[in-house]
C-alpha cells in the first residue's frame, strides 16, 4: 500500500505547481556535441527506422555523432546502415563474439566515443526519436549540476494494455521525484543522456545496466532527472510470456543492483534513502511480503482461503478466453504475475549471474 499508492500520493501532492528551474539551452544557443551509443544485436528490421528518425532531427547534424557497436549480428543490420546512410559521423564498432549490452557499452563508452564529446545519448535499437528528442534530452546540460536526463518512452503500437498502464504510472512517479527531489534513480533504459565523464564501467555480468550507471551518477552529487518533454516511441508487441521472462531478468538484475548500493537503502533521513527504499527496495521486496501474509491468512481463514487460491485464477482464465473485461481482476493478475517474476528473479540471483548476455524480443 504505502509503496504502489501512498508514497506516489505523496510525491503528486508535494509536485504540484513545481517546475524545473536549471539552466538551458534555447535553440538559438551554440549547442553542444553530442554522441548517440547504439547497442544493437541483429536489428535489420529497425535499424533504418531508428537512424532516419536520429538524422530528420532538429539538432544540428553537425553536432550529432552516432556509434553503433553490433553485438554478434548475424543479418544484415550492417549492410543497411553502410548502403542506406551517407553520413559522415556514423562509426560501426563490430563484436565478433556476443558481448551482451552492459559489456558493449563499456567499451564503445570507454574506447571509441569521439573526445571532443561531453555528452552521451545511450538508445536502444528500437526506440524511435521524436524531431525534438535530443535537443529535449541536452537542454538542461546547460546547468552544471545535471548528470543525468531520462525520457518518456510512449507506445506507438500496443499489443501490451497492462504493461502500458504500469509504465505511464511508474513515469509519472519519476517525472514528480524530479520535481520533487531534483533525482530520479535510475532512468528507464530506453533512451537517456548523461555527461560522458560521469560514466562508471559497468560490472561483470551485471543484468540491469541503466540503474547502475544513473545511481552511480546521482552518487557524483550530480541531479537525475527526467524531462517530460524528452520523448521517444517503442512498440509493444510482446506476449505475457516474453513479457515475464523480460520482468525475471530484470529483477535479478535488481537484486544484483540493491545488494552493490545496499548502504543506501534504509537511509530514510536523506532523499536518495527515502526513494530508494519507497520507490524500488520495498517493491522488491513484495513477493516475500505476500507470501508471509498469506500463510497468517491461510493458517487463520483456511477453507476460505483455499476457495479463493483455487477459484481466481479459474475466473481469470475464463474471463480471458472469452474475452471478457474486468479490470480490478486483470489489475490484480498483473500484480501477481509481476511478483511472481521478481521471486523467480531473486532465486536465480542467489544461484549466481553468470552472463548478461540475453535475447532480444524478435521484431515484427
Amino acid at each position: 500500500m504505502y509503496a504502489y499508492i501512498l508514497y506516489p500520493y505523496w510525491i503528486a501532492k508535494r509536485a504540484k505547481d513545481k517546475t524545473f528551474n536549471y539552466l538551458s539551452y534555447s535553440l538559438n544557443d551554440i549547442l553542444p556535441d553530442v554522441c548517440i551509443v547504439i547497442p544493437a544485436h541483429n536489428e535489420e528490421k529497425i535499424i533504418a527506422e531508428k537512424l532516419n528518425s536520429i538524422l530528420t532531427s532538429t539538432y544540428l547534424k553537425e553536432k550529432i555523432h552516432i556509434l553503433v557497436g553490433l553485438d554478434d549480428c548475424s543479418d544484415a543490420t550492417k549492410l543497411i546502415i553502410e548502403n542506406q546512410f551517407n553520413f559522415p559521423n556514423i562509426n560501426i564498432v563490430e563484436f565478433a563474439e556476443r558481448q551482451g549490452k552492459p559489456m558493449v557499452l563499456n567499451q564503445l563508452i570507454q574506447q571509441h566515443t569521439t573526445t571532443n564529446v561531453d555528452l552521451l545519448i545511450i538508445t536502444d535499437a528500437n526506440i524511435i526519436f521524436e524531431q525534438s528528442t535530443i535537443f529535449e534530452l541536452v537542454k538542461y546540460f546547460k546547468d552544471e549540476k545535471i548528470g543525468l536526463v531520462d525520457s518518456v518512452l510512449m507506445a506507438k503500437i500496443n499489443h501490451n494494455k497492462r504493461e502500458e498502464i504500469y509504465w505511464k504510472y511508474e513515469t509519472e512517479l519519476k517525472i514528480n521525484e524530479s520535481l520533487v527531489f531534483g533525482n530520479i534513480l535510475g532512468p528507464s533504459g530506453a533512451c537517456y543522456a548523461i555527461r560522458k565523464k560521469l560514466y562508471i564501467p559497468i560490472p561483470t555480468n551485471f543484468v540491469v545496466d541503466d540503474f547502475f550507471i544513473g545511481f552511480n551518477i546521482l552518487q557524483q552529487k550530480n541531479r537525475t532527472i527526467l524531462n517530460s518533454n524528452a520523448i521517444c516511441f517503442e512498440d509493444l508487441i510482446t506476449n505475457w510470456k516474453q513479457e515475464f521472462m523480460r520482468k525475471i531478468r530484470i529483477s535479478m538484475g535488481n537484486f544484483q543492483n540493491l545488494f552493490h548500493f545496499k548502504k543506501y537503502a534504509f537511509q530514510l533521513h536523506t532523499s536518495v534513502g527515502l526513494m530508494f527504499f519507497s520507490h524500488k527496495v520495498i517493491r522488491w521486496l513484495t513477493p516475500f511480503f505476500l507470501l508471509i501474509i498469506y500463510y497468517i491468512l491461510l493458517l487463520e481463514f483456511t477453507l476460505p482461503i483455499l476457495i479463493v487460491t483455487l477459484c481466481l485464477p479459474i475466473i481469470d482464465c475464463l474471463l480471458f478466453i472469452f474475452g471478457v473485461e474486468f479490470k480490478p481482476l486483470r489489475h490484480f493478475h498483473y500484480f501477481i504475475v509481476m511478483n511472481i517474476a521478481v521471486f523467480i528473479g531473486f532465486i536465480k540471483f542467489c544461484k549466481g549471474v553468470k552472463s548478461n548476455v540475453w535475447k532480444p524480443t524478435a521484431r515484427k
